[in-house]
């Protein structure tokens, strides 16, 4: 049975804390100059996976990590908070897809030794084989509002020596928020007992 939402999950039930809401796309709210990867095999790959949508089958980019270790650690600062909806991505063929995917919330410095201490917010299970990118994988989208910076360990993949991703890509709701400085404007306004003085002073009078 498919879900009665927006999600086309591998799973094939229909989760009881998923979004109901419109299906957007967050690739606007991704400080993409700030994204990096541990373990990619070209310093900056990871920057090429996260394109729009309809350019998720292009081949001439991908990320891979170094020879003989499949494990790759990726980091995803946002512009302002985001509530992910669910992700979609397009692993390599002949094994090199990733087979599991953790994720970590508004980590500021993690590096792999701190993510396989830590417990993740959501693990999925990833599908071999799904190059045209229809799956989507379902948050708890209770447990992604307000992200700041998303962190996902790809453990494993599917039995190659490396790992490759050619897109990643997630949904959700957006925020327009600014960073801007607070502009305060004082009005001047008389005092009564200064307007008390110019009003005698008007009238002749004198003080002693």
């Amino acid at each position: 049975m498919s879900h009665s939402g927006p999600f086309r999950c591998q799973c094939g039930q229909i989760h009881a804390d998923q979004y109901d809401g419109p299906s957007n796309d967050l690739l606007p709210f991704i400080d993409t100059a700030g994204v990096s990867a541990l373990n990619e095999s070209e310093a900056g790959a990871v920057r090429r996976i996260f394109r729009p949508y309809h350019q998720r089958l292009e081949r001439d980019t991908w990320l891979s990590s170094e020879d003989d270790d499949p494990q790759l650690l990726i980091h995803i600062p946002f512009t302002s908070p985001v509530k992910i909806q669910s992700l979609t991505l397009i692993g390599g063929p002949d094994g090199t897809a990733p087979s599991e995917l953790r994720a970590y919330i508004n980590q500021e410095a993690l590096d792999f030794a701190d993510a396989e201490d830590a417990v993740s917010v959501q693990t999925w299970d990833l599908a071999d084989g799904d190059p045209a990118g229809l799956l989507e994988y379902p948050t708890q989208f209770s447990r992604f509002q307000n992200v700041s910076k998303l962190s996902l360990l790809i453990g494993r993949n599917h039995g190659a020596d490396t790992t490759v991703v050619y897109y990643l890509g997630l949904k959700g709701i957006g925020t327009e928020h600014q960073r801007r400085a607070v502009e305060a404007v004082y009005e001047v306004r008389p005092v009564k007992q200064d307007m008390d003085i110019k009003s005698t002073l008007e009238g002749g009078h004198s003080f002693m």
